[in-house]
């Protein structure tokens, strides 16, 4: 994917901070593997310098992304030929970095973004740009037509900062028309607490915001550190605990939600 170097939009410095993280990461930490030459190409067009960010400040990005990218090739590892949906994701390049040559991806952003990144989109059949707002679901109900196709939903970074009322209805949304199996892969930032609750043997979604409002969704249900195969539990479970531990940090919890 090479993106045309006319009319970028103004990114967050969050986001520029994301495209330089993957960027120079083989070359600032290269214990971390990853690897990714789009995101080089990428940094060239939007004038990221690596000189522009701390290391404090890139290699939990690094980190993360790696962790991001790892529980995504584990839903592929299951699911080949699955879908992955990414909302509103920005200049993120996920897809060049876990595309398994059978998978397919969808990008939902904003219209000056899915412009921005039309001209040069992969050249693939497999890969696919949709507009939307932040605050529009009818994309869900083209999901209709692949109630039997393995789906992973992608809500990180700026998805997570649309506030808990925008998030609360995303996620009734999702319990009332999603089809059951699909996947959520989700921030639970300092304002979005999605804490599981045990109910009937299984961990549902809770939504707790300010004031002691708590807003359940029996439908959804977290994904525990057994879930996954080792040593990404392990991971999962380590990072999601320096979360908790640095509430202030970069790394919010990461949550991942079955439909049931």
């Amino acid at each position: 994917m090479i993106f045309s170097i006319d009319a970028a939009p103004s990114f967050a410095r969050r986001e520029l901070a994301g495209v330089a993280a993957c960027a120079y990461a083989s070359d600032a930490f290269p214990d971390l593997g990853l690897h990714d030459e789009e995101a080089r190409q990428l940094a060239r067009v939007l004038e990221v310098e690596r000189a522009g960010f701390t290391e404090q400040e890139l290699r939990p990005l690094a980190t993360r992304t790696r962790l991001v990218d790892d529980v995504v090739d584990d839903f592929f590892r299951r699911h080949p030929d699955g879908l992955a949906i990414g909302l509103f994701s920005g200049p993120c390049t996920r897809f060049s970095r876990v595309d398994n040559g059978q998978l397919h991806w969808i990008d939902i952003d904003v219209p000056r973004v899915v412009a921005w990144k039309f001209r040069r989109a992969p050249q693939t059949a497999r890969y696919a740009l949709a507009t939307a707002s932040p605050g529009c679901d009818h994309w869900i109900d083209q999901l209709a037509d692949t109630q039997d196709w393995p789906t992973l939903i992608l809500g990180l970074g700026l998805f997570s900062h649309l506030g808990p009322e925008r998030i609360g209805a995303f996620l009734t949304q999702v319990s009332l028309r999603l089809a059951k199996d699909v996947e959520l892969l989700l921030d639970a930032s300092p304002c979005l607490q999605l804490r599981p609750t045990t109910a009937r043997g299984a961990r549902h979604v809770e939504l707790h915001r300010e004031g002691g409002v708590v807003e359940t969704f029996p439908w959804l249900r977290v994904l525990g550190d057994s879930d996954y195969p080792e040593p990404l539990g392990a991971r999962i479970r380590t990072t999601n605990g320096l979360a908790r531990f640095f509430r202030k940090a970069q790394f919010p919890i990461l949550r991942h939600l079955r439909r049931v």
